[in-house]
């Protein structure tokens, strides 16, 4: 139907986004520049409670499930930094309704084998790196493409790759997940 809004319009406007300045972007573009404005706190406070409600009703349908995936992702990689300018997980996870907690927690639990995979078959590296990048542009691909570990060390994209291509398990789809 003319002039209705995508689920990845909807998303990007629950954050306070200009879809006119967005629209050439690829879905989970979208989805990460989302997760980036809603865990940042200098963002207006009501923007991660919008975003959440708006992933919620997402969620509720499996064409959105790899957005809503991609948008917590990315929400628990900026929270794992423990850095003072993003919202901690916490402060995340109480305003996500029950279908994002699931994505959460099967997000959490993913990156969780990843970490173990990674200790078991190499070394996990210091995240040290990716925290200290100065260039903008490249701090917002590391930052939301690496997970900051309680030990300083850190898992990242190349790592989840490695780890399903040895056969560990990816993340569930909706209908694991979510499907009634």
């Amino acid at each position: 139907m003319w002039g209705r809004r995508t689920a990845t319009q909807r998303l990007a406007e629950s954050a306070g986004l200009t879809w006119k300045l967005l629209d050439d972007q690829s879905e989970l573009a979208v989805a990460k520049l989302t997760a980036c404005t809603a865990a940042d706190r200098a963002s207006a406070d009501d923007v991660l409670p919008m975003v959440a409600r708006v992933a919620e009703k997402l969620a509720a349908e499996e064409a959105n499930h790899e957005l809503v995936v991609t948008l917590v992702e990315v929400m628990q990689h900026l929270a794992s930094h423990g850095l003072e300018q993003f919202h901690t997980t916490e402060e995340i996870r109480v305003v996500l309704g029950p279908r994002c907690l699931l994505v959460w927690e099967a997000v959490e639990k993913f990156w969780a084998a990843v970490a173990e995979w990674t200790l078991e078959n190499g070394e996990l590296r210091s995240n040290e790196d990716v925290l200290s990048v100065e260039n903008p542009q490249l701090r917002a691909i590391l930052w939301t493409s690496n997970r900051s570990l309680g030990d300083g060390t850190r898992v990242g994209t190349s790592d989840a790759l490695r780890y399903e291509k040895s056969g560990g398990e990816p993340i569930p789809g909706y209908r694991e997940l979510i499907a009634p």
